[in-house]
Parts: C-alpha cells; sequence; structure tokens
C-alpha cells in the first residue's frame, strides 16, 4: 500500500479534519465527538448537493459514515466505535482506502459504481 496524500483535494480535507477531530476526542476533547459529527453531516449535505443525489456512491459512502458517527452519542460505545472510525479514516485519509466503500461496492445496487476518493484495495 502506497502513501497517498492528495492536499489538492476538497473531499481529502473533509476526511483530514475528521480524523483530526476523531483523535481529539479519543484522546480525552469530549467536543471532538460533537466535532466528528458535525464534519461528518456538511460532508454528507456537500455530496448530495455535489452529486445531486443522497444514492450516488460517493453519497452513500458518507451517508453510512455519518450514521456510523451518531453511536457517538451513545456513551457506553463511544470509545470503541469512534477507534474503528479512526482506524477506518486513516486508511482513507493515508492511503485512500475505504472499508465502507468496500462493503457498498458489493452491495446490488451499487455493481459498476466508482467513487475516487474511496477506492477499494487493487485498485
Amino acid at each position: 500500500m502506497k502513501l497517498k496524500i492528495d492536499v489538492r483535494s476538497i473531499e481529502w480535507w473533509f476526511w483530514a479534519v475528521t480524523l483530526a477531530f476523531i483523535l481529539a476526542a479519543l484522546s480525552g476533547w469530549t467536543p471532538g465527538y460533537a466535532a466528528v459529527i458535525v464534519v461528518s453531516l456538511v460532508q454528507t449535505v456537500f455530496f448530495i448537493v455535489r452529486t445531486g443525489s443522497a444514492a450516488s456512491f460517493p453519497s452513500q459512502v458518507r451517508i453510512v459514515y455519518f450514521v456510523y458517527t451518531l453511536l457517538g452519542l451513545w456513551g457506553a460505545g463511544r470509545v470503541y466505535s469512534y477507534a474503528l472510525l479512526a482506524v477506518g479514516t486513516v486508511m482513507v485519509v493515508f492511503f485512500d482506502r475505504c472499508g465502507v466503500a468496500l462493503v457498498l461496492k458489493l452491495m446490488p445496487w451499487n455493481k459498476g459504481a466508482e467513487n475516487p476518493q474511496c477506492k477499494l484495495p487493487g485498485k
């Protein structure tokens, strides 16, 4: 896996900012959980507007991610869910690989879908 950082991409910045807030939250800055949720919501709305559809593949990835961030509202599962989000977001920010995209790509309604920001392994 090659390191891939694209600072010219708005998509990359959304993920990088999200990762910074996840790491801050996991380090003890409690408002970081809310910040992750807000940034994820903004990113989701941005992609729905940009692609013109909540059903587009990029929008689907952001919707699933956003819904998962809402687990941070549940105190008992907060640290575990955000630790998993941290691992996945590190993969997107530094290696341009996305586990959510991998799972969504396998869904029957997404046959042939492609999202350049969330590549699958080997592509």
